[in-house]
């Protein structure tokens, strides 16, 4: 048979070199497999070598290995040190495996702890659920101080933390590199490990500024209850917990139009809802004459205001709009302003119904006159302009009660009352009115769909408060169906918190003390700085069911501070 090995000795000598030549290609380049589900597990850190806590640590190469394929590009922003080294770090990354070295000249007795941050991720771009620290000391002893929380945000969020050494230079400390930052996790969670005795301060901000100076304009931050943090030796403070918010922007005039020969808008950088009524508003014309126009808010957009002449003459090619004495909560004002705009020559725009564009679910009250069709128009309308009727299942005409908030904003309400479980049908006419100063409807007949639902249900929700009473502690209950429905208590003669009438539904109830009176939650200034207001968000989520008071045991303040 040596004839048949020998026949067949050049075809299977070629096919393992074939085999060998393949092996060696595949082992070349490390990836994962392709295909399959999509990866929505975040990476996980399998195990550390040396581990965290070395003691007498010289510098020696620390392996990571990872759950799975790391993207490289992520590891730059993915690992912080602390403190800062002397000299370059290396790290290395090879499929699962991240590798990190040290120089030589690390200092002694001093423990050095690695951040692994959320910025990693996987192949797939999953970053990490949370933050993960490592600790490795020179010395023979590794601190083990911490201090965790809950930051309660919109977006993601990253804690910065300074350790104090004098109270009286704290004026520009958010301008200042932190001792330690790390990121908030998926649940909103962070954990500062590794800590030595001392004094901190403590700063919740964007996480996309991780590292960073704050910027009060352009982020949004929050503080803790406490300006300093005092931590003892290995001790763990818990619930150092933040609520964010982002500070409004300055108060200033941004631009201003002319939409027809009689009404135009000035639009703000900022919400107008808490306009005081002490403003001016002058038109002043190319002429040399002014006029103070009639002015209200926009019902669209809530950081502009609608100006409209009450002379209803020709006008000059241009007008300069000019306000004064802008007044919001007695803090934020705008002096005094101005802004040209242009008129044009033609109105040939048509009034549109602008809200609602669809149709509408109205949950109906027992309480008459509290649910309102609320309907919003392009353009200012003389008072009469329009006319409505209201039907009741198509054909069956129904008495309506009209409230006009505004020339652009109409609400509506059968005199009787919304019937539950009803299609009602409101259409929307040109009146004479509205002809003779030469406008009209979009559509000859604007026609709006209205369905009722059973009528709202309510329930109450008591709280007995024990211990010291914080004469300005105050509850607020938060929907969570409708976030924009809020119910605010405060503790009354009683000692009690109470929540009468409150609607159907699920809630989130947070207390806090109203330090600055001002009905409600503050998170803190940077500048000047200032502590927020102390809070407790209630762990469980609270159901109130109709015609059902809750009765619910009794909070002792000085157990949750």
């Amino acid at each position: 048979m040596s004839w048949v090995r020998n026949l067949l000795y050049p075809f299977f000598g070629g096919l393992v070199s074939i085999i060998v030549l393949l092996f060696i290609g595949s082992c070349a380049v490390i990836k994962p497999p392709s295909g399959g589900p999509k990866d929505i597990t975040p990476p996980l850190l399998v195990y550390a070598e040396p581990p965290s806590g070395t003691l007498q640590y010289k510098g020696e190469q620390i392996r990571l290995e990872f759950s799975e394929y790391i993207d490289e590009s992520s590891i730059e922003k993915g690992i912080r040190v602390f403190p800062n080294v002397e000299g370059e770090i290396l790290i290395n990354t090879r499929g699962t495996n991240l590798t990190v070295d040290f120089p030589d000249n690390l200092e002694e007795d001093q423990t050095y702890v690695i951040n692994l941050s959320r910025n990693i991720k996987d192949e797939h771009g999953m970053e990490m659920a949370e933050a993960i620290f490592l600790a490795y000391s020179t010395g023979d002893k590794i601190d083990n101080g911490a201090i965790s929380g809950v930051v309660w945000s919109e977006g993601p969020m990253s804690v910065h933390l300074w350790r104090i050494i004098q109270q009286d230079s704290l004026e520009n400390i958010f301008q200042t590199r932190p001792n330690y930052f790390t990121d908030v996790s998926i649940k909103g969670e962070y954990n500062f490990q590794f800590l030595s005795a001392g004094n901190y301060l403590l700063l919740a901000l964007d996480r996309s500024a991780a590292g960073f100076a704050l910027n009060t304009r352009r982020m949004q931050y929050g503080l803790f209850w406490q300006k300093i943090i005092a931590l003892d030796q290995d001790q763990s403070i818990t619930d150092v917990n933040v609520i964010t918010k982002k500070e409004q922007p300055q108060l200033r005039l941004k631009r201003g139009e002319w939409n027809a020969n009689n009404w135009g808008r000035i639009v703000f950088s900022r919400s107008l809802n808490d306009l005081q009524d002490n403003y001016s508003v002058i038109l002043g014309y190319d002429d040399g004459t002014t006029e103070s126009p009639v002015s209200f808010h926009d019902p669209i957009n809530p950081n502009s205001l609608i100006l409209i002449r009450s002379d209803k003459s020709p006008i000059s090619n241009k007008i300069r709009i000019k306000i004064e004495n802008i007044f919001i909560n007695d803090i934020v004002f705008l002096d005094s302003a101005s802004v040209s705009v242009a008129v044009p020559q033609d109105d040939k725009n048509y009034i549109e119904l602008t809200e609602p564009k669809k149709a509408v679910t109205i949950t109906p009250t027992t309480n008459k006159d509290t649910v309102y069709l609320e309907l919003k128009f392009s353009e200012p309308i003389p008072q009469w302009g329009l006319e409505y009727e209201l039907y009741k299942n198509d054909t069956i005409s129904v008495s309506e009660k009209i409230v006009h908030i505004n020339p652009m904003w109409v609400n509506i309400i059968p005199r009787n009352n919304w019937e539950p479980r009803i299609n009602y049908t409101l259409k929307i006419y040109a009146s004479d009115t509205l002809k003779n100063v030469g406008k009209t409807l979009q559509d000859s007949v604007i026609t709006v769909n209205i369905k009722t639902t059973d009528y709202q249900g309510y329930g109450g929700l008591y709280i007995p408060i024990a211990g010291q009473i914080d004469s300005l502690l105050s509850a607020v209950l938060h929907s969570i169906e409708n976030p924009e429905q809020k119910n605010l208590s405060f503790v009354n003669s009683q000692e009690r918190l109470e929540f009468n009438q409150i609607r159907e539904g699920r809630y989130t109830l947070t207390l806090f003390s109203d330090r600055n009176n001002d009905k409600t939650y503050t998170t803190g200034t940077a500048k000047p700085l200032t502590p927020a207001e102390w809070f407790y968000v209630m762990p469980d989520t609270i159901e109130i069911r109709t015609n059902w008071d809750i009765e619910m045991p009794s909070l002792n303040i000085q157990e949750l501070y």
